[in-house]
């Protein structure tokens, strides 16, 4: 049996499961008794775990006295589908004999069989990891006729001898549209604190057999088709940035590796400008919702990476290290750790769940206005955005040698807007004449986030010097870092003056 499969999971202690239990929006749509499982599951793979890495997760589960064997396959999301957040996968199911102990690839469709042998080469499918589950199923139905089967599944994982808590919930779309999963996690996300769950259990699970730690991601290119709408772009660029934050949380929460804090902020950015940028012709108030809340988490997360980039960027380079700049970075040290539990708590809290739940929300009901006159095509709308932003570089820049550290700063800050939006157009465009033009911005950018590292370091280190040790130590590191500064500065300058003597692109094509 064949079928497509679009859920939504959230994590929690086992403790907020029975809060999950007793929500109202539970009791107000549950039809029928809650039925009860306990579900063994064994995951088959290679030795090299060559289905997992390729989307696949094989399993054979335990249930009473049925032996039920299932492939999982990604079958990707559309930006106006499931909203980001909730997984759509296919599904291929097949009731195997009483006392099975292997899955039989003779039930598969042939395609998909023919893939398996290709991936695993010879290899022998093998039991690698199994999961021991007590699973509570309750049936929803929804008074606009959805219907959602929610799972709350309390176990653990085992693999490589090793073991991994599972307290999750799992909404799986019976009947409906993928909104009415993200309505529903908003209500029990009232009730009881939950996260949400990016990772399957496969994938949890061969990360636990491989000893792998989540690591950060850098956000991938984005693919705009020729000809696509407005409202098709605005929702691809957004569902982007969304994935890109998802996509480093866990290196963040769980590892703490300062680029994945990083770029979080930098999806918070890009997501905050996504919103401005197309705000002319599309957004509404749900969307200025949603860049309020992107930047409150952005500000939450900000005084952690500060200290990340203070204590690796400006402090690291002061050589040599007298008792003035050890007791400097020991405070550094003790501030960042400070932050970095604020930031922490900003990403475990309910406000962050909430914003992620109501961002899929908006983009799995397309929950957008486009205004009056607005044009039909991204393409159309691109070339003025585009405009736009050179032109307010543009006129900051007209007298770059005169610019002072504030003005110099709101230059860097449109130069970046301006780079969000040649990342969010530019596959419209041929890369050949794309390419030179986002070379030099690019080297501009580098220059100006140098410059601004400095202005954040006058800032940290006059919260430090409090006494003549550390005013001391505080001058120097500041003399250190001005000299280069300044001759960054003069490159900044001659770049500039290169970068606006390039026809942009986008005039090109006009």
């Amino acid at each position: 049996m064949s079928d497509r499969e679009i859920e939504l999971k959230l994590v929690c202690e086992p403790a907020e499961l029975e809060r999950v239990k007793r929500a109202p929006a539970l009791q107000r749509l549950k039809r029928g008794r809650a039925s009860g499982k306990h579900l063994h599951s064994v995951y088959f793979d290679t030795e090299k775990l060559a289905l997992g890495q390729n989307g696949l997760a094989l399993r054979l589960r335990k249930s009473g006295n049925e032996f039920i064997q299932t492939l999982k396959t990604e079958t990707g999301a559309s930006a106006d589908g499931t909203g980001a957040l909730a997984r759509d996968t296919g599904e291929h199911e097949a009731r195997l004999p009483r006392g099975a102990s292997a899955p039989d690839l003779n039930r598969l469709p042939a395609d998909l069989r023919k893939r398996i042998r290709k991936l695993a080469n010879g290899s022998a499918l093998a039991p690698r990891l199994e999961s021991d589950i007590r699973r509570t199923v309750h049936n929803l139905a929804t008074p606009e006729g959805d219907r959602i089967e929610l799972a709350l599944d309390l176990g653990a994982l085992r693999a490589g001898g090793r073991d991994a808590p599972v307290s999750e919930i799992e909404l799986e779309l019976k009947k409906g549209t993928p909104a009415s999963l993200y309505r529903l996690a908003l209500d029990l996300n009232e009730v009881a604190d939950l996260r949400i769950g990016m990772r399957s259990k496969s994938e949890r699970g061969f990360a636990l057999l491989n000893e792998q730690k989540p690591q950060a991601v850098k956000a991938e290119p984005i693919a705009l088709p020729a000809g696509i709408s407005l409202a098709d772009a605005y929702a691809a660029v957004l569902r982007h940035c969304l994935v890109h934050l998802m996509a480093n949380e866990a290196a963040a929460m769980e590892a703490g590796l300062p680029e994945a804090l990083h770029q979080m902020r930098v999806a918070l950015r890009r997501a905050r400008s996504a919103f401005e940028i197309f705000r002319p012709a599309i957004g509404g108030e749900r969307a200025d919702h949603l860049a309020a809340e992107a930047k409150w988490l952005a500000n939450e997360l900000g005084a952690a990476r500060d200290f990340d980039v203070f204590l690796a960027d400006i402090l690291a380079p002061v050589k040599p290290v007298n008792a003035g700049i050890k007791e400097l970075r020991m405070r550094a040290e003790a501030a960042r750790a400070e932050h970095w539990e604020n930031a922490r708590a900003a990403i475990s809290s309910r406000r962050y769940t909430r914003f992620l739940l109501e961002y899929g929300l908006f983009l799995a009901e397309r929950g957008f206005e486009t205004r009056p006159k607005a044009p039909a095509l991204a393409h159309d709308f691109a070339e003025d955005a585009l405009e736009k932003r050179l032109k307010k570089a543009a006129k900051l820049a007209r007298d770059i040698e005169k610019l002072d550290m504030e003005e110099r700063h709101e230059l860097r800050k449109r130069l970046k807007k301006l780079r969000y939006a040649l990342h969010f157009f530019t596959s419209l465009y041929a890369e050949e004449d794309v390419k030179p033009w986002l070379r030099h911005l690019s080297r501009m950018q580098d220059v100006f986030g140098g410059l601004n590292d400095v202005a954040t370091a006058h800032l940290i280190l006059d919260g430090f010097s409090d006494g003549r040790a550390m005013k001391a130590a505080s001058a120097r590191v500041i003399a250190f870092h001005e000299k280069r500064a300044e001759r960054d500065w003069k490159g900044a300058i001659r770049l500039w003056k290169r970068f606006a003597e390039t026809v942009p692109f986008w005039r090109k094509s006009a």
